[in-house]
């Protein structure tokens, strides 16, 4: 059975006015590779989702690229290069996007990093939002996405400071997480207005 080479490299992918690009350290490894075998293109990808999830439990909070390479004298399965190429090898699924140069709010820091299901969400000059070990308010509306987890974390600390209290995102809509506005990549101050003003209802704050 043919022999793959599953590694994790640290990398990063940053995006500018007019370019995106992803800088890999492939001198650098996260955790040791593994050897695995397989026949067939899904099965490749299956475990090489499987070697990126255990990567991720081992260093939550790494950006890091996973590469799928053959042994020396093996011979790539049909389908190989063209399932490579499509990313359905799960390589950049952990990979973390950073905005070089955010543009600022009009009320204070631009997002530096918008996250997804597996990265963070970070406004410019802050930490990134990661879960907690153990479940808080915000984990269930966030249905596992940690991008949605921070982002809702945003809004939240956001309507906390233009009402001075400690207000909560919960008390304003019942449907939640507001996952149209962090998919159109609407700024949380935006958002927060929007919901301190009763122009976000909870229908809409549920799609």
């Amino acid at each position: 059975m043919p022999t793959f080479i599953l590694s994790a490299h640290p990398a990063r992918r940053y995006e500018r006015k007019s370019l995106t690009g992803t800088q890999i350290e492939y001198g650098q490894k996260v955790v040791p590779s593994v050897c695995i075998e397989a026949r067939t293109v899904p099965e490749i990808a299956e475990q090489a989702r499987a070697f990126g999830a255990s990567v991720f439990t081992a260093a939550p909070r790494v950006s890091f690229l996973v590469s799928v390479q053959m042994a020396r004298g093996e011979r790539k399965p049909r389908g190989f290069d063209v399932a490579d190429r499509a990313g359905q090898f799960h390589d950049a699924d952990w990979i973390h996007t950073e905005i070089e140069c955010p543009v600022r709010h009009v009320d204070g820091p631009g997002v530096r990093m918008w996250g997804s299901r597996l990265a963070p969400f970070q406004m410019d000059g802050q930490d990134p939002f990661w879960p907690g070990e153990e479940p808080d308010d915000f984990t269930s509306p966030a249905d596992g996405s940690i991008g949605l987890y921070g982002y809702l974390r945003a809004v939240n600390a956001r309507v906390q400071r233009r009402t001075d209290s400690w207000q909560s995102l919960f008390s304003i809509v019942h449907e939640v997480p507001l996952g149209d506005r962090y998919a159109a990549r609407v700024h949380p101050f935006d958002v927060a207005a929007e919901l301190l003003a009763g122009r976000l209802s909870p229908t809409s704050a549920a799609a």
